[in-house]
């Protein structure tokens, strides 16, 4: 069955991430970062199934070449913690086959690239069941003479009638006027593009979802919105990865995967717990409705006696109307003992009957208290399903935020750990004359991060080495930025200098010829 994956999420300097590197790695291709003066060779990464770059409308065509094109955007960034690029990590459904799955990547790309945005992705297929793409955007547009444009922008700011909003002096009470008499308005800052809004990631998400639907059969179609909102009753699973699976192949038991079965389970029992619910509410209704029919019969019983009893009497006065001439004589003759016992007969059944009634009236008011009884036993366990099912998603939640959090600690040790062996390998396949001496501040690292990782003290010590590792980076390119700049800087001072020599030479000269000319003129 198709599932569904779409996370967007940023590469920037504030985490330590290169966008030469992320390339390098995505593409399995060695990129030298002009930035960091390091090269990234990744061209022995398995996997790697096929990659393309996609320009928008206004790009220079040599930004076809990968390392053109993000050394570029590492230029164009001087903020230390500017973001660099943007990713869409998606899966691929496996049952595309390799065209359709490159065709559908291809597609959602090009949907990115009308945007504005130059696109590098690359499609990773290890053999396990985990096809995916890598998708690296630009974040900032392009103007059209190709130069990069601003992420944001300054914009006079417009009240709810799209007026200019004036900037009052407090102590005058009126607006307030700047040089040369002109008028001061607010501004606001304001981007360039909607790339940066929540909405967005919705919207991009939403186009993967159909994107996929175009090429799946109606009953694997698949939907990016959760559980909850599409109203289905279940605790979604968590990604597993590889490595999780990996552990399970050779006998392990994977965290992950024993809470994914530990949720299925869950849902396959909250599933009977329903079914079983609901029979158990119609067996009641079906009860109710059986006891109110059989009070129903039980309170309709004495209209139906009375009813028959009317028209007893009716027929026995219209008999006795017939007879009365023939009859009243005798009536008349009649003992009064036979009257008393006629009359004491009528009483009896009158009598008879209404024991009967009361004999059934405790039998209904019974039966609306077990109706009751039952609705109350109905709702009880109503509550009680609702506690259980939030104490277990409480459960899971805790326990899948703990995964997670491992999971980040482990991934960031795993990446420093990938990208020093990568060095290594590099360093140790160099001829001999070719090897270059790395600077002590790189050999104090190494040495540091291979001693941790033989001696397996805990994550927690690789962490912190990895830390260290990414701040003694940050604080080496800042420092070599910093000296960029200040020669720059120096630079420009010298020319400036020399500018105004050269201004001070001409004028000079010029007036040494001006002066010359009139002293010709008065030898003349």
């Amino acid at each position: 069955m198709a599932i569904y994956h779409c996370s967007v999420k940023n590469i920037g300097r504030s985490g330590g991430k290169s966008a030469v590197a992320s390339a390098s790695y995505r593409s399995g291709e060695e990129l030298y970062s002009e930035e960091l003066g390091l090269s990234f060779d990744y061209t022995r990464k398995q996997g790697v199934e096929y990659s393309e770059i996609i320009l928008c409308q206004n790009a220079p065509r040599e930004y076809q070449d990968r390392a053109t094109l993000w050394n570029a955007v590492e230029q164009v960034e001087k903020a230390s913690d500017a973001r660099l690029a943007r990713e869409w990590e998606v899966a691929i459904p496996r049952e595309l086959s390799l065209e359709e799955g490159q065709a559908l990547v291809r597609g959602f790309a090009q949907s990115l690239a009308d945007e504005g945005m130059c696109v590098d992705f690359a499609i990773h297929d290890k053999g396990d069941g985990n096809r995916h793409a890598h998708i690296m955007g630009t974040t900032r547009p392009i103007k059209e003479n190709g130069e990069w444009g601003a992420k944001e922008k300054k914009a006079y700011k417009l009240d709810e009638h799209g007026e200019k909003i004036p900037v009052i002096d407090p102590k005058t009470g009126e607006q307030k006027i700047g040089a040369r008499g002109r008028k001061i308005w607010q501004r606001e800052t304001v981007e360039a593009n909607d790339w940066n809004r929540t909405e967005k990631i919705e919207e991009w998400r939403e186009r993967w979802a159909n994107e996929c639907n175009r090429y799946l059969e109606k009953e694997q179609q698949i939907d990016h919105r959760s559980y909850a909102r599409q109203g289905i009753d279940q605790v979604p699973t968590i990604h597993e990865g590889y490595q999780a699976r990996q552990i399970e192949e050779k006998g392990g038991v994977s965290e992950l995967c024993q809470t994914n079965r530990e949720i299925r389970e869950y849902n396959n029992l909250w599933e009977k717990f329903k079914e079983s619910v609901k029979d158990y509410a119609r067996e009641i209704i079906d009860r109710f409705r059986g006891n109110h029919r059989a009070v129903d019969t039980s309170r309709e019983a004495p209209d139906r006696e009375r009813e028959l009893a009317d028209r007893e009497r009716q027929l026995e006065t219209r008999s006795q109307a017939r007879q009365l001439l023939n009859t009243r004589a005798d009536e008349r003759s009649a003992e009064p003992e036979e009257r008393e016992l006629r009359f004491e007969n009528v009483r009896k059944s009158i009598g008879e009957r209404e024991q009967q009634i009361e004999q059934r009236e405790p039998i209904a008011n019974k039966s609306e208290q077990q109706i009751d009884s039952l609705g109350e036993q109905l709702a009880r366990l109503q509550e009680r399903v609702s506690e259980l099912a939030k104490e277990k998603e409480r459960r899971i939640r805790e326990r899948l935020e703990q995964l997670k959090l491992r999971r980040a600690v482990d991934g960031t040790a795993r990446d420093n750990a990938s990208g020093n062996r990568e060095a290594q390998e590099q360093q140790r396949t160099a001829p001999e004359g070719q090897r270059q001496a790395p600077e002590r501040s790189i050999e104090e690292r190494l040495a540091s991060l291979q001693s941790r990782r033989a001696s397996r003290e805990g994550r927690a010590d690789d962490t912190d080495a990895f830390i260290r590792n990414i701040e003694t980076k940050v604080s080496s390119a800042e420092n070599g930025r910093a000296e960029r700049e200040a020669e720059r800087s120096r630079q420009a001072r010298e020319a400036e200098r020399r500018a105004r020599e050269e201004q001070q030479r001409l004028a000079k000269e010029n007036a040494e010829r001006i002066a010359r000319h009139r002293d010709h003129g008065l030898s003349r």
